[in-house]
């Protein structure tokens, strides 16, 4: 599916560039075998971005699609996922299937998108007007959302061709790569002897994240401790058996769980242990995340 891509090791590509230098080099030097799941995370993105070529189609878009650009000097290349064209006008259109679209889009998205538009701005000249966008699928919900409004930057470019070099650099034993720690460092084949993580380094975007579960976390907590007697009150005036709708079209409805047994388990482990042995089965493990607000530093005292 990605033939057109060509020999990936021989140059740096635009999506190398956006991630983690470290994962780009390994990746190409120390190639990993992609597991089913991931094989089929590649073709969902190939399958929406087939989707989308008919319904460009389909409304007489004009555009070409995995579209080559090669940096003069250096060598990095992209691959344009859809590139519409009008009289001296461009749009690049960088596809990305996941699931669960982002209130914004994640940082390597952008960069990836600024190192194309950057590349066809070498390309075609000044005098062309450039724009870009990233389009964002989720085919499990059948939902879309583009952020648009992208225009090429110098400022945002050359430190991305600068990343380049340096990727090319490591490809050649000449320095090690740098590490560029992000939300996606979970999915990473190569975390494990990363020197981010060794030093436990978090990056602002998940940061941000860190800050918003905590946030939802307080906001979940008070909303149930509003909740609870609002539930008694209500199971108290419907009673245990009711079914009914409200006048604003709000369905109501209590049931009661008829009273049940269930086993002392550490009664029967020290009671009973040959029948607890007998009767155990493994219980699989899980990670469990807490995140909480720490209260302020003490003030320093005056001297």
């Amino acid at each position: 599916m990605s033939a057109h891509l060509g020999d990936r090791t021989r140059y740096a590509g635009a999506s190398d560039i956006a991630g983690c230098p470290r994962k780009a080099v390994l990746g190409k030097l120390q190639p990993v075998a992609h597991s089913i799941k991931q094989q089929l995370v590649f073709a969902r993105g190939h399958a929406a971005q087939a989707m989308f070529r008919e319904f460009f189609l389909s409304g007489g878009a004009t555009f070409q699609e995995e579209v080559e650009i090669c940096h003069p000097s250096h060598d990095i290349v992209c691959h344009i996922d859809f590139l519409f064209r009008g009289r001296n006008r461009f749009h690049v259109v960088e596809m990305k299937s996941t699931g669960g679209i982002p209130e914004e889009p994640y940082g390597s998205w952008v960069d990836q998108l600024h190192v194309q538009m950057g590349l066809l701005r070498i390309r075609e000249g000044e005098k062309a007007e450039i724009g870009g966008s990233i389009l964002a699928v989720d085919l499990n919900k059948g939902e879309y959302r583009e952020f648009n409004s992208y225009a090429p930057h110098p400022e945002v470019f050359t430190p991305l061709i600068e990343r380049g070099s340096h990727i090319l650099s490591a490809m050649r034993g000449e320095c090690e790569p740098n590490t560029i720690p992000s939300i996606l460092c979970g999915h990473c084949s190569y975390r494990t002897g990363c020197p981010a993580h060794r030093d436990q380094e978090i990056p602002r975007e998940v940061t941000d994240r860190v800050a918003d579960y905590e946030s939802l976390d307080r906001q979940k907590k008070a909303l149930e401790k509003r909740m609870d007697p609002l539930k008694k009150e209500l199971i108290s005036f419907f009673g245990e058996r009711f079914q009914g709708i409200t006048d604003t079209g709000i369905a109501v409805a209590t049931t009661t769980v008829a009273p049940g047994e269930t086993v002392d388990s550490t009664k029967l482990k020290k009671d009973f242990p040959d029948v607890y042995q007998a009767c155990s089965k493994p219980k699989a493990g899980y990670t469990k995340l807490e995140v909480r607000q720490l209260p302020p530093a003490p003030l320093a005292k005056a001297a």
